[in-house]
């Protein structure tokens, strides 16, 4: 069940569909995004659905994804890991990065209860210096 979430997550994300995505997130989705607060606005934690829709417009606002490929899913309890390669564009410089991330899911009740995002902070940071 998990997985079929989370497929439809991915999918709602690339779309756009924020009517999806609130149906898959629990009204108490915890988000987290590992990194310098002052170099990447976007980083520390987010409450609610309110909170992870500023989290996404606040990362929209700065990037472009171009290209995601996921590599691995990792499945153990409650938690689903993705491990991916992603081709980011800053909007504002147009210059690119690819970097690895690595996506974690807490589910609850079949929703997605917390959502982590550990990546290379620092090439972010250094690509979004740049503009």
């Amino acid at each position: 069940m998990s997985k079929a979430v989370l497929d439809s997550y991915y999918a709602a994300l690339r779309a756009g569909d924020f009517v999806t995505l609130e149906r898959l997130l629990a009204p108490d989705i915890r988000t987290e995004y590992f990194g310098p607060v002052e170099a990447l606005p976007w980083s520390g934690v987010h409450h609610g659905f309110a909170g992870y829709r500023s989290f996404l417009s606040l990362v929209r606002d700065a990037l472009d994804l171009v290209e995601m490929v996921p590599e691995a899913t990792v499945a153990e309890g409650d938690w689903i890991v993705v491990m991916g390669r992603g081709l980011w564009r800053a909007r504002n410089s147009g210059r690119e990065i690819r970097v690895g991330s690595t996506n974690a899911f807490r589910f609850r009740d079949g929703l997605i209860a917390e959502y982590r995002v550990y990546t290379d902070t620092a090439a972010f940071a250094a690509l979004l210096s740049s503009q």
